[in-house]
């Protein structure tokens, strides 16, 4: 897949909040927690991923690290908002030797989080989402259009929180810019997801994730399926860091990507 349709549709389906003994970031899979109101949730992610891929004698290999800001605030009960913004230092491309890089300001996100339900110890939530076209076009950050998606997530926890599982089923529909992309392209994707944690000393909390999804490309009948391993370290209640490894368990996903970042709460 292009180098730029991979990063795209990877940012698009990234999402990650924090909460103690639930999701948090370096896992991709949601949690059903919501920030408190009144309280701020700052995450600085950032990743390095690598793919390589031949096709009809010519190989491709791409280099991408990128980064996201994302704030997140309790606006009511069980309600949250936040607003993320992608960038991408430096997305490498090698071609049998040519070599092209670019960089540039991704898509927004914003994103609702309403936890709506509990039924026999499982949370449940629904977050809404809108992607803004705040990228290049013209480079390939961006699909010119809104669009918007919503995600079903569940959690349950055992054992006080020190065990958790997490499942998320999600949507999104583009409404590509072009006529030649619609044609060649997906417009609904489907994704879903699941991931487990457990804290296995004070603080510290190795994660896993499996996930897959629509295939973008319409002359592809390949899922793209990941699986990622990591850990997150609550250093105290004002600081998560976090770091991961994801791996591309198909072709149409990355090969292998790095994940880590850190959480600041006030």
């Amino acid at each position: 897949m292009h180098i730029i349709t991979k990063t795209a549709v990877a940012l698009c389906l990234t999402i990650a909040t924090t909460g103690s003994a639930l999701a948090a970031p370096p896992l991709a899979t949601d949690d059903a927690g919501t920030v408190e109101v009144g309280s701020v949730e700052i995450e600085l992610n950032s990743s390095y991923g690598y793919d390589r891929e031949s096709a009809d004698g010519v190989t491709t290999s791409t280099n991408v690290v990128d980064g996201e800001l994302k704030i997140t605030t309790g606006l009511y009960k069980n309600l949250g908002i936040s607003v993320a913004v992608p960038y991408t230092f430096s997305a490498r491309t090698s071609t049998d030797g040519a070599v092209s890089s670019i960089d540039g300001l991704g898509d927004m996100t914003f994103e609702l989080k309403y936890a709506f339900a509990e039924l026999g110890g499982v949370n449940f939530a629904i977050k809404p989402q809108l992607v803004a076209p705040t990228g290049n076009y013209s480079r390939g950050f961006s699909e010119g259009h809104w669009h918007a998606g919503a995600l079903l997530i569940a959690t349950k926890e055992f054992a006080d929180g020190s065990y958790a599982l997490h499942a998320n089923v999600g949507y999104e529909h583009h409404n590509y810019r072009t006529n030649a992309i619609r044609e060649t392209t997906h417009g609904d994707l489907w994704s879903g997801s699941i991931a487990g944690e457990a804290e296995v000393s004070k603080g510290l909390f190795v994660v896993a994730d499996f996930g897959l999804g629509t295939n973008p490309v319409k002359t592809s009948n390949e899922l793209p399926v990941y699986a990622l391993t990591g850990l997150r370290y609550e250093v105290n209640e004002h600081l998560d860091i976090d770091a991961g490894i994801k791996f591309g368990l198909t072709r149409p996903e990355t090969d292998l990507t790095a994940v880590y970042g850190l959480v600041l709460k006030f």
